[in-house]
């Protein structure tokens, strides 16, 4: 019987052993497959007792249902393991919660830089750096580019060079003034801000600027130039580029001097480049449709590049129209009288036309002298007008009809002149003769009558007064 009984108790000692190590390695699984970020201490406690009440449930489980078949116990230990799963969410959603309570605590300070990136030229003076909270300032510092350390944002411990800047910590701002910028001032200005006994931290970029290459405009391959000269009636397609800009230039087009319709312009392109110290240059395209017509000849298309680190504040370039076309259909007329009268006529037409003239039955070409009539050679009067002259050196008779024909490579025009008159298309009656004469004595009359009225009616109000 003692031998039984030492059989007996040493299986119970072995079976409660293989409880403790088949209780561990559950529990260990557990924790690697559920496992939960640390976040501060007092989580990770909370963690290891939510694991602990599990390992205890675990164990309980395992020592009161040791006669079940390993089914049924796998059914209870997943349970088990299912409810510390769905725990985890709660876990993700009290993290999101800190954060979100977090982020509006910094927001809540108002703290911001003025100006957030900053572009200056090289030994630009008096430039401000500021932080600004919408709350009074307890303690403030700040590193400037080109000093190796932090600097309390008063008086007395600022470098050489800089001052303070601002209304002061109890309204909530504090900055530096520097004297002049150098290249060595060039990157990330820092200033930690004690606010509620929390400290915040903002920035400021500074970057030197870097003057632009001049302005070029480029035309377009689909553009039709002849002999240096744009057709008339057809899209002109310009590019205007502005290279290598800290930051990059503004683009902007005129016709002369009024300004481009934006519907007219392309989308802004970017380009972006490192030189061979590091810096990054910005180009900035831009591409123009125009249509040309004969009235924009002699016009010029300015493309303007603004930018502040050029001296005069923009670069321009200038595309000169030169626009070809067939002489236009309605010249200007001059005739003079006697003792020897003179046709003078200014026709539009690009390039220069060659002229004759058809008098009595002969005709007369430029540059010739032929019995009373003489043909001057045009004179080019700019932006594609040129004046044409016939000198006769008799009277000429009203009713008489003289042609003048202008041809260039483009086209040809013929303009007719009765006498002293120049007609477009069709002969004027003597009657509207009579009649231009009969309106210009009822204008006369009319603006007797006015005033007569007028000063009547000034000479009553004065009486009445």
């Amino acid at each position: 019987p003692s031998l039984n009984l030492k059989r007996q108790k040493s299986q119970r000692v072995r079976a409660r052993a293989n409880e403790s190590s088949a209780d561990n390695s559950l529990v260990r699984s557990c924790q690697l497959r559920h496992s939960i970020p640390k976040i501060n201490k007092r989580e990770s406690r909370a963690h290891l007792s939510s694991v602990a009440r599990f390992k205890n449930r675990v164990s309980f489980s395992w020592s009161w249902d040791m006669n079940l078949e390993p089914s049924a116990w796998r059914r209870r230990t997943q349970s088990s393991k299912s409810a510390l799963v769905t725990s985890a969410p709660a876990w993700w959603w009290y993290v999101t919660v800190c954060i979100a309570l977090g982020g509006s605590l910094v927001e809540s300070q108002g703290l911001q830089a003025i100006p957030p990136r900053l572009y200056v030229k090289n030994l630009s003076r008096n430039v401000n750096l500021l932080c600004k909270s919408d709350k009074p300032i307890e303690d403030c510092s700040v590193k400037i580019p080109g000093y190796l350390q932090w600097s309390t944002a008063d008086d007395s411990s600022l470098p050489s060079g800089v001052g303070p800047y601002g209304d002061g910590w109890s309204k909530g701002e504090c900055g530096v003034r520097l004297m002049v910028v150098k290249s060595a001032n060039e990157g990330k200005f820092l200033c930690n801000v004690t606010v509620g006994g929390q400290v915040f931290q903002e920035s400021i970029d500074i970057s030197l600027a870097v003057t632009p290459e001049p302005t070029e405009i480029e035309i377009g391959k689909d553009t039709e130039i002849s002999n240096g000269g744009y057709r008339e009636n057809q899209t002109l397609t310009a590019r205007c580029i502005s290279e290598d800009a800290v930051p990059m230039s503004n683009l902007t087009w005129f016709l002369d001097d009024e300004p481009l319709d934006p519907s007219l312009l392309g989308e802004i392109q970017v380009r972006n480049r490192t030189d061979n110290k590091g810096k990054t240059l910005i180009t900035v395209e831009q591409e123009l449709r125009y249509f040309l017509t004969a009235q924009d000849n002699g016009k010029r298309i300015v493309c303007r590049a603004s930018h502040f680190a050029i001296a005069k504040g923009f670069y321009r370039a200038f595309l000169p129209l030169n626009i070809h076309f067939a002489p236009l259909p309605t010249p200007t007329v001059d005739i003079r009288g006697s003792p020897n009268e003179m046709i003078n006529v200014t026709i539009k037409a690009n390039p220069r036309p060659t002229t004759s003239w058809y008098v009595k039955g002969q005709t007369i070409e430029e540059g010739q002298s032929i019995g009373p009539y003489q043909a001057y050679i045009p004179k080019d009067l700019g932006n594609g007008n040129y004046q044409v002259i016939l000198k006769i050196n008799e009277p000429t008779e009203q009713t008489e009809l003289i042609e003048l024909q202008a041809t260039n490579g483009l086209g040809s025009r013929t303009y007719v002149i009765k006498g002293s008159k120049y007609l477009d298309n069709e002969i004027p009656d003597d009657d509207d003769d009579e009649d231009e004469d009969n309106k210009g004595r009822n204008g006369a009359v009319f603006w007797l009558i006015s005033i007569w009225t007028f000063c009547t009616s000034v000479i009553f109000t004065c009486l009445l007064r």
